[in-house]
């Protein structure tokens, strides 16, 4: 196993994983361990931005990189993951020199780290009349970020109607992802979680009724992901088709490209043959049309994702100064479905510089049973 820095293009892609808008193509602890790891950057950056010291550069996050030439399918480690550019690449958890204990604030959060230091309490699942506290598999929390799997198998609810969630911290938020048990590759759905007026979060069944593996990941003055099972006895909201482009990046007046990256989510099923052209435009009418490169590897059912060419991304970003129009036609199984937006306009907040793609005519949805 090796350990390296992420390129400009992985960071890009690591970049908002859990949004909602873009599911990521790897499975559902994993994906919550990218965006721990996501989380954990945003924070190193502010401290970065603000620390008087400017010859600290905070170096990106270190992964390893497993089962694939281009790092889509990062699987998560046991090791810290995020360090100043001076330091070697650590091998056990340990804590980061680049920011204060509880990192800066985030939407206002002024808690202090818990009664554990630097690690988050559990979290609390209620089901029927049994409860279970759940420790973080992976989590960004005070002075430490930790990556890991959950336990396998990991724990289980039963089949209860409902899961009532507790953490104690204030100003956490929550987001669910099921996947089908066992089934790395199976298909994604993420729900975000509400409050009761107890204070609870509730979480209610997803898509067709089976077996999934939920992970739960939190987020407020760190972050953190946590796995369990709920056989869930009946079905539940069907996700909707969703799809981004991530091609330009940078401020409207200094304009770059990490590469290209097109994502459809969310599909009734995987097309067997998917091609996709881009178009994009800059202010000053001067165009650029490529065809993307379909990603290969293990993609979440009814998924499809285009990497690159990332020299394209390049020269789309020097045709002229923003705003960025972009046309995607996107073919699947042989019918064509076409798409605008506009960049920055239309970037995705907390995914940026990916914008979001409504397609016409409506891209294949899973109906209900």
């Amino acid at each position: 196993m090796s350990r390296e820095e992420l390129t400009p293009d992985e960071e890009r892609a690591l970049r908002g994983r859990l949004s909602g808008a873009v599911p990521d193509p790897g499975a559902a602890p994993e994906r919550a361990a990218r965006a721990v790891r996501a989380g954990r950057r945003r924070r190193l950056a502010a401290v970065a931005a603000t620390t008087a010291a400017s010859a600290v550069v905070v170096a990106a996050v270190a992964v390893p990189v497993r089962g694939g030439d281009s790092g889509d399918n990062l699987e998560p480690i046991d090791g810290v993951t995020a360090r100043t550019s001076t330091e070697p690449v650590p091998t056990k958890a340990v804590p980061t020199k680049a920011e204060p204990t509880t990192g800066p604030p985030e939407q206002g959060e002024t808690e202090p780290a818990g009664p554990r230091g630097d690690h988050p309490p559990p979290v609390t699942i209620h089901y029927g009349s049994d409860s279970q506290d759940l420790e973080a598999s992976s989590f960004c929390y005070g002075n430490l970020c930790v990556s890991g799997g959950p336990p396998d198998p990991p724990p289980s609810v039963g089949s209860p109607e409902q899961v009532l969630v507790d953490f104690p911290l204030e100003g956490w938020s929550f987001v669910a992802i099921f996947q089908p048990a066992g089934e790395k590759c199976g298909r994604m759905q993420t729900i975000e979680l509400e409050r009761n007026a107890q204070g609870s979060f509730v979480l209610q069944p997803a898509g067709y009724a089976g077996t999934y593996d939920v992970t739960l990941f939190g987020r407020g003055n760190g972050d953190l992901a946590t796995t369990f099972r709920w056989t869930t006895p009946f079905d539940g909201p069907l996700p909707a088709p969703e799809a981004s482009l991530a091609l330009v990046s940078g401020e409207p007046g200094d304009v770059t490209s990490y590469g290209v990256e097109l994502m459809v989510s969310n599909l009734a099923e995987t097309p067997h043959r998917a091609s996709a052209t881009v178009t994009v435009t800059a202010a000053n009418r001067e165009s650029l049309t490529f065809e993307a490169v379909r990603a290969n590897g293990c993609r979440s059912e009814g998924t499809v994702v285009w990497d690159g060419p990332d020299d394209e991304g390049l020269t789309a970003a020097e045709l002229g100064p923003a705003p960025f129009r972009y046309e995607v036609v996107v073919t699947l199984d042989g019918k064509q479905y076409v798409a605008h937006a506009e960049w920055p306009a239309d970037e995705i907040k907390g995914n940026e510089p990916s914008v979001a793609l409504a397609f016409h005519p409506a891209l294949p949805a899973l109906a209900p049973r």
